[in-house]
């Protein structure tokens, strides 16, 4: 009588998480994917700590089931691979289930925080246009030449290179004087990008999917770009008042051009400048607004 073949012999045993992981990349023939997916779901039942200790427990219980792949049970399974498949299928898409909301209820934490940081901040930013607004209607109230001074300083051969000289001192005086109002705008921009992502980190730390290490790395890179970002908005509103003064201070006056028809066209040469700062001004403020929403929005991905 023809003896049956001796089963293969079982290979040495292993943790019963990591011999499953392993058999079970041979049954499928797809060993690496189920490699990450064994540590993409060991850092995620690592990271949401508390809020999902039922889950893990349930993993436990569902590891303790397939405990007896490392105890010489491989042989029979082997032969019920099929099988094997729905269950380890049908466990997962349970543990997912039953994980689902405790991870929905972290990425809505973080989201909040998140949404938190760019209410905090949008306050600066809305008063910063108020402020780029106020400032260009006093430029135009300044700069526009009156009937009386026009006609005084035009009165005579000579006297509209005195006119322009004066004139230009005023300019300088007035563009000055905004830009050292906006220069306390920025340090309190500045402070309070520090201070709410700081509170962010406090408050986002216990949710967070990342590790400590990790969440520590994206809140300092998160800092650095606002902070970045704050800056350059400074520098552009400072830029965009200089080019200001410097164009309305090369504006040209025609020799023997009447008072009037001169006073009148560098009013319309003011109102286009200071217009064009106002513009310019906003456009890179309400940049800079799009930009804290993207950072922030890539942050609640990470």
């Amino acid at each position: 009588t023809a003896t049956a073949p001796l089963p293969p012999a079982a290979a040495p045993a292993k943790p019963a998480q990591g011999g499953f992981w392993e058999y079970l990349g041979q049954l499928t023939g797809d060993k690496d994917s189920l490699e990450h997916g064994r540590g993409k779901l060991g850092t995620h039942l690592t990271n949401l700590k508390e809020s999902i200790q039922d889950g893990v427990s349930y993993m436990g219980d569902f590891l303790e089931k397939l405990s007896p792949l490392s105890r010489g049970l491989r042989p029979r399974l082997y032969q019920d691979s099929d099988s094997l498949r729905k269950v380890i299928r049908r466990e997962l898409d349970s543990l997912r289930v039953q994980l689902s909301p405790y991870v929905d209820e972290v990425h809505q934490q973080v989201g909040k925080h998140l949404d938190e940081l760019r209410q905090q901040l949008r306050p600066f930013t809305e008063e910063l246009l108020d402020q780029v607004s106020l400032r260009a209607r006093e430029l135009r109230r300044h700069l526009v030449p009156s009937r009386e001074v026009t006609a005084q300083l035009l009165d005579g051969a000579d006297e509209l290179q005195r006119f322009m000289a004066h004139y230009t001192d005023k300019i300088a005086f007035h563009t000055d004087q905004v830009k050292d109002i906006f220069h306390p705008y920025a340090d309190r921009l500045l402070t309070e990008i520090h201070r709410n992502v700081q509170e962010l980190h406090r408050s986002v730390a216990p949710h967070a999917r990342a590790s400590p290490e990790q969440l520590n790395q994206h809140i300092q890179e998160l800092s650095a770009k606002l902070t970045r970002n704050a800056r350059d908005l400074h520098r552009q509103i400072q830029k965009n008042l200089e080019q200001l003064r410097a164009k309305l201070s090369l504006y040209p006056g025609g020799p023997g051009e009447p008072a009037g028809r001169y006073r009148e066209a560098l009013a319309r040469e003011v109102q286009r400048r200071v217009e064009e700062f106002r513009r310019d001004t906003y456009a890179q403020i309400q940049a800079f607004t799009r930009a804290l929403d993207q950072e922030t929005e890539e942050m609640r991905l990470k």
